[in-house]
């Protein structure tokens, strides 16, 4: 009987993932934009400054956390992919 492989704990990332969740953003920051609907970096990146700044509860403080946040994940990315 061959042996059966078990996967324990989490699966480990190849890449930096998209989910709003998974971002180093305060909680308070991925709270309020959860509870708007969003939940994936990509579409806040795709967002302007004057469309998220009329999300509730996001101001120049937090636009500015998301921006340094879509920043570091994009030079994430790209350092990921020169390294192959």
């Amino acid at each position: 009987m061959p042996k059966q492989k078990f996967l324990l704990g989490k699966k480990v990332a190849t890449q930096p993932t998209d989910l709003v969740l998974r971002s180093s953003l305060p909680q308070w920051v991925v709270r309020v934009l959860r509870q708007s609907g969003i939940k994936r970096m990509s579409v806040i990146a795709a967002l302007s400054d004057e469309q998220l700044l009329k999300v509730p509860g996001i101001g120049r403080q937090s636009l500015k956390l998301i921006r340094d946040e879509i920043r570091r994940i994009t030079d994430l990315k790209k350092q990921g992919s020169t390294q192959h």
